[in-house]
């Protein structure tokens, strides 16, 4: 799950967000698909050229639409963007760590405990009150979490687990601080946090020693997977909710698993799979919980 970040025009209707929301959640679920595609890239090698052709496609992006304008807004984006970026390309090493080192369907189940790890830090370091529901979902997310890492442990996927609950940590740290800029472009942090795996890859690891084929796939996966996905998701986050957004964002992690198994047959353990029925059922009641008390804000007309 990679985010709401690339600057869009706000949604009409709010049936128009949810629609693309799902959109954006079905090209995120690409992404296992893609590892399992890859020949012999190692996690630095992927991460180099994935997040090489995701920083070029969102850069002319950028540059195409402000365009005399581009520094200027890229400088207003610099205050969050300076903070977010790292927490981004940090997130998406673990990400692509976990997915080479345990099924989809455990990185995914993981991740899906995003939202609960975002609210955590609203009420750590925004002051957001814990409610009932959260404290329940809290609850369970931990004894799923833990069913899931005892399995790891005993069948040799526990860093790869781990790595998943790391990505689902620094993503919530990331749109934490993205909440402050919503309503400018957030395209810089996008760069940024591209720029900076491109930066951490190329320093840790041999990022040219992979065959071609793992290089145009990467780089398609970056392009236009992730551009897509990111770009459709603001376009829904400016007519939804956070709440609402995390229940429709759900969609990513039924599918994940699938396209998986479609490709390779890969199934979780049953351990494994009952952690993550747990983690995905508390946090499907606690989002939906969350989306009948949060309504969207009407757009005003010329919006």
């Amino acid at each position: 799950m990679t985010g709401a970040v690339l600057g869009a025009p706000a949604p009409r209707t709010r049936e128009f967000a949810i629609l693309a929301v799902a959109l954006a959640a079905v090209a995120f679920s690409l992404n296992g698909f893609f590892v399992r595609q890859l020949e012999a890239a190692t996690t630095w090698q992927i991460v180099f050229w994935r997040a090489s052709g995701l920083c070029v496609v969102v850069s002319l992006m950028f540059v195409w639409q402000h365009r005399g304008r581009a520094a200027a807004v890229f400088r207003q984006g610099l205050p969050i963007a300076l903070i977010a970026a790292p927490t981004q390309g940090i997130g998406v090493v673990f990400f692509i760590y976990s997915l080479t080192h345990t099924t989809v369907a455990n990185t995914m189940m993981m991740l899906s405990a995003t939202p609960l790890f975002a609210a955590l830090l609203g009420w750590a370091f925004l002051g957001e009150k814990v409610g009932w529901a959260t404290a329940v979902a809290i609850a369970a997310t931990m004894a799923g979490i833990g069913l899931m890492t005892l399995d790891g442990i005993a069948g040799g996927s526990l860093w790869g687990n781990l790595a998943a609950l790391g990505n689902a940590c620094t993503f919530a740290i990331f749109i934490t601080y993205l909440r402050r800029g919503r309503a400018g472009d957030m395209r810089p942090t996008v760069i940024l946090g591209a720029a900076s795996g491109v930066a951490m890859a190329a320093a840790l690891g041999d990022v040219l020693a992979v065959p071609l084929h793992d290089i145009l796939l990467c780089l398609a996966w970056g392009m236009f997977a992730q551009t897509t996905g990111m770009t459709l998701m603001l376009i829904g986050s400016r007519g939804l909710p956070a709440a609402e957004i995390s229940l429709v964002a759900m969609v990513e992690f039924v599918l994940a698993p699938m396209w998986a198994y479609s490709v390779t047959g890969e199934l979780p353990t049953p351990m494994s799979a009952a952690g993550g029925g747990v983690i995905f059922a508390a946090m499907l009641g606690w989002s939906w919980r969350r989306a009948r008390l949060n309504r969207t804000i009407p757009l005003r007309p010329g919006s």
